[in-house]
């Protein structure tokens, strides 16, 4: 399991304290000031995700959010503002930021969040190492093609995580941060159903 974050604050304050909360959580904070100091990390091999601040002396998360998109449209980034701006969380969301967060941040919401953006990342990452293993073409062999291998590698994540979740999909999509309608769409096709992976017969809440 995926566990870096890579931290950009400026404030030192506020750095130290989200260090902290991390290390409480298992996760692996890489703490940094400013884009610059940070810039090397952000590479499309990545095994982690990026929790920057919006407002900074120099260049701002949304330098950060473009350039981590340069380097891997797929790469999680979480961004930090200090008060509350509608527009600026709706300019974010759009141009891709994973989420959104404001300062001073709920613990509890910070880690939920960083937690579900690493499963995706987690996600997107073993795919990528799968289709690099099984190359760019169809290989047929007693195992099927690289379709099928692809379909039941997914099918192995979707059913790991609904059992975790005891079944219950909306939860599970919010760990692969997908829509969850689209993981039904998925477990349809995959015929996956939620009901035989729940410990009891209570309806999804």
């Amino acid at each position: 399991m995926i566990r870096k974050i890579l931290l950009i604050e400026d404030d030192v304050a506020l750095r130290t304290s989200i260090v902290q909360t991390l290390d409480l959580e298992g996760l692996e904070a890489i703490p940094t000031s400013s884009f610059s100091q940070a810039r090397r990390s952000i590479r499309s091999n990545f095994k982690g995700v990026i929790l920057s601040d919006i407002k900074m002396p120099d260049q701002d998360g949304f330098d950060v959010l473009r350039f981590a998109q340069t380097r891997d449209p797929e790469l999680p980034v979480v961004l930090l503002t200090g008060y509350s701006d509608v527009p600026t969380a709706m300019r974010a969301i759009k141009e891709g930021a994973y989420d959104y967060l404001e300062k001073p941040c709920d613990p509890d919401r910070l880690i939920d969040t960083l937690r579900r953006a690493l499963d995706r990342r987690e996600l997107v990452l073993q795919n990528r190492t799968l289709r690099e293993q099984l190359g760019n073409q169809q290989i047929y062999d007693q195992d099927g093609t690289l379709t099928e291998r692809l379909e039941r590698h997914e099918r192995q994540i979707i059913q790991d995580i609904l059992s975790s979740e005891n079944g219950k999909v909306s939860k599970a999509a919010e760990r692969l941060g997908i829509p969850r309608n689209t993981l039904y769409d998925r477990m349809t096709k995959l015929r996956l159903v939620a009901k035989s992976f729940r410990s009891s017969n209570d309806d999804e809440s």
